[in-house]
């Protein structure tokens, strides 16, 4: 088991957050060779993450590199209850819920070219669920009459985060590539909203690593105004023999104001949605 022995310093120590350290480094002096890090450190669900860490509730997170250091960093955290607490789990969160038929008020001919594609990918579908309108019903946003673009892209950021809510320990997340989804902008409650969206998209419910989520989060807030809330939402799409169910989940707004109670850990939706768009 490659974090065995990470495991039992853990226990040894009684520590919650382990010194980040050299991926590259750590595999040579445990498994003799240097292992490829991205099946070992780059988790978004709990499937991917290994049998050892779940038996010992505990969390991998990828930390970005290290000047005059090759590799991936990385560092282990323990989980206040359970491992469950740095994933959003989809049956807790959408297995109540009965997707409600969305009836798109756009044309036809605006949403024709989805129909046209054999597969559909993350990207497509947030465009979709913006297109339909479908996405900003949910979200309760002042409807405009300009079309909802939203902005995609990967680049590497500098950032530091709590793992842990309870504890003051921070993580330096320094030059990692960090992925977004889908990030637009939308006026609810007469005001500016920045939304950063993290789509999943399969044939059933499945869960997501919440710092897919705080990475995103870190990335963006200096960059945007002191008045600007950004609001974290979480989509899990399911293709159906009908057409696609969308699951929604709205987290807490961050503000720069309040950046200092965001932990790995804190965050969590409070309010989900589910819509059927058919057809497609």
């Amino acid at each position: 088991m490659v974090y065995n022995q990470k495991i039992e310093s853990f226990i040894e120590s009684n520590q919650v957050v382990s010194e980040p350290e050299s991926f590259k480094s750590y595999s040579e002096s445990t498994q003799g060779k240097a292992l490829e890090p991205w099946p070992y450190i780059y988790i978004d669900s709990i499937q991917k993450l290994r049998a050892e860490l779940k038996q010992a509730n505990m969390m991998v997170l990828r930390l970005g590199s290290r000047p005059k250091n090759k590799g991936s960093f990385f560092s282990l955290v323990k989980a206040k209850d359970s491992y469950s607490d740095f994933f959003f789990l989809d049956e807790k969160l959408f297995a109540a819920l009965t997707p409600e038929l969305f009836l798109p008020d756009v044309s036809i001919r605006s949403l024709f070219p989805f129909q046209l594609l054999p597969k559909v990918t993350e990207t497509s579908v947030v465009n979709l669920a913006l297109a339909s309108g479908l996405l900003p019903h949910a979200l309760s946003v002042e409807k405009s009459e300009s079309l909802l673009i939203p902005a995609t892209g990967q680049s590497v950021f500098s950032f530091e985060f709590r793992p842990r809510g309870d504890h003051d320990a921070t993580l330096l997340h320094q030059q990692g590539q960090v992925e977004i989804d889908a990030v637009f902008v939308a006026k609810r409650d007469n005001r500016e909203c920045l939304f950063i969206v993290e789509a999943k998209h399969g044939d059933k419910f499945d869960s997501l690593a919440k710092h897919k989520l705080l990475y995103p989060i870190l990335s963006l807030l200096p960059k945007i105004p002191a008045s600007m809330p950004i609001i974290p939402i979480y989509l899990r799409s399911i293709k159906t023999d009908r057409g696609i169910d969308f699951f929604i989940a709205e987290c807490p707004a961050v503000t720069k104001d309040n950046k200092h109670m965001l932990a790995l850990d804190s965050i969590s939706p409070f309010k989900t949605h589910a819509f059927h768009l058919a057809n497609y």
